[in-house]
């Protein structure tokens, strides 16, 4: 990461910790409000407008994302919990000055990559996620 350059391995690590904080965070945050608000809209929409219309496409593609998020979510909290311990452990090592700084800044560079992963997947769902209420307000207007 270009702009870390100049900040140093421990203050990079602040800052990445703080990233998986926020990862974290928005994880809980789509599924307490657009996850739980798209579950219930389905059952809604399931027990309505699909009586009457052949919505099956629009039902089932908005299933398919709500099945691949629930699974996604554990796999996003699990990746942050290991990305925060091998930050601590990382922040531990460098103040005990155990790598070079070639060494440091592969470890960095590896966490960043799996970061960057973790920032993508909320981003992909929030995307998705919003797509959906727009179908689903589509719907329920026909």
């Amino acid at each position: 990461m270009v702009a870390c350059k100049n900040e140093s391995p421990s203050g990079q690590i602040d800052a990445m910790q703080k990233r998986v904080d926020a990862v974290e965070r928005d994880v809980e945050v789509i599924y307490n409000q657009d996850f739980n608000d798209l579950v219930n809209e389905y059952k809604a929409l399931d027990t309505t407008v699909a009586l009457t219309k052949d919505i099956q496409y629009e039902m089932e593609l908005l299933q398919a994302y709500l099945q691949q998020f629930e699974i996604q979510r554990v796999v996003i909290k699990e990746a942050t919990e290991y990305s925060r311990k091998q930050l601590s452990d990382l922040q531990d090592d460098v103040k005990k000055h155990l790598y070079d700084e070639e060494t440091t800044s592969k470890y960095i560079q590896d966490e960043e990559a799996e970061l960057r992963t973790m920032e993508a997947q909320i981003k992909y769902f929030q995307e998705k996620f919003d797509e959906q209420k727009e179908v689903v307000k589509q719907l329920r207007k026909e």
